[in-house]
């Protein structure tokens, strides 16, 4: 070490250099790890600093994410920043052949490009929350049905439509019934709902503290963009429109912008990956958030 980097390592907080050796973390692609031994006020990421959700930080891994080593930062009540490392794994995704009764979503009309082009431009538009505002939720999230049905564990799978067409599925599927009410996860703010063309019948939630929740293919939607909703409040029923081959349940979330399986958060948050965790249990944690299942019960 230089004697100009040494001056500058001893002018940081002792706990920030002591959280920088001993503050460590490791998590899939997709994933969300979690730092819970203090009492935090904020949290950083990526450039990013946000709310605490209930004194505990969160780094959601977007599914795409480069792999190995990011620093992740702490701000307790008073302050003082603490310092981490996360090291991100790849995670090995499926990949799902889907076949459609015609090329309509494949090879699309000029018209169907535009409409699509439009839509797009809409979500991108209402995806940019402000992750400043206090969060409106807490974990685990409510679950939009329950039971919660077994999902396909689909998420960021690639599929490839009639044997051609590759696309990244963002969301998570599971089996439900035609017209069964879907819930909202927590309090939030409708910021889009609307036919779409391949999405069909959408709503897009923002939660605050740069959360956004999102279900597609409804049948009918209850509520409008613009609305104040509360958790467990019925946004919609599920059903089939858009690219889709029948009735399910596709939710999908958004965590600062980070796409992330969303039935990670619908379970026990002590099951993520933790800073507190030996290395043994952060494999463990890994390996189970990759086929993750939040547990059926009458809770939300």
């Amino acid at each position: 070490m230089n004697a100009r980097v040494l001056i500058a390592a001893l002018l940081l907080p002792a706990t920030t250099i002591a959280a920088n050796a001993d503050h460590r973390v490791q998590v899939g692609q997709g994933g969300i790890a979690r730092w819970a031994e203090m009492d935090a006020r904020e949290c950083g990421f990526l450039g990013k600093r946000y709310p605490a959700v209930e004194g505990d930080c969160y780094y959601p891994v977007d599914y795409e994410l480069k792999t190995g080593v990011h620093e992740i930062a702490l701000y307790d009540r008073d302050g003082r920043q603490h310092l981490g490392a996360m090291t991100v794994e790849r995670t090995e995704f499926p990949e799902v052949e889907i076949t459609l009764p015609d090329d309509t979503y494949i090879e699309l009309s000029p018209e169907n490009s535009e409409r699509h082009a439009q839509e797009r431009a809409r979500v991108l538009k209402a995806l940019k929350v402000d992750a400043d505002l206090y969060p409106r939720f807490t974990l685990p999230l409510h679950k939009p049905v329950n039971p919660l049905p077994k999902s396909e564990n689909d998420f960021a799978s690639r599929r490839i439509f009639n044997g051609t067409h590759n696309s990244v599925h963002s969301g998570r599927d599971a089996p439900v019934g035609m017209g069964t009410a879907l819930d909202a996860v927590a309090d939030g703010t409708v910021i889009l709902a609307e036919d779409q063309f391949f999405t069909g019948k959408a709503v897009y939630i923002d939660h605050g503290g740069g959360l956004v929740s999102m279900f597609f293919h409804l049948s009918e939607l209850s509520v409008a963009t613009g609305d104040q909703i509360k958790r467990g409040q019925s946004v919609g029923k599920v059903g089939s429109t858009g690219r889709s081959t029948g009735p399910h349940m596709h939710l999908g979330v958004r965590w600062l912008n980070a796409r992330v399986d969303p039935y990670l958060l619908l379970a026990d948050p002590n099951e993520l990956p933790s800073v507190a965790d030996s290395a043994a249990v952060e494999q463990a944690k890994i390996r189970q958030a990759q086929n993750a299942e939040p547990a059926e019960t009458d809770q939300d």
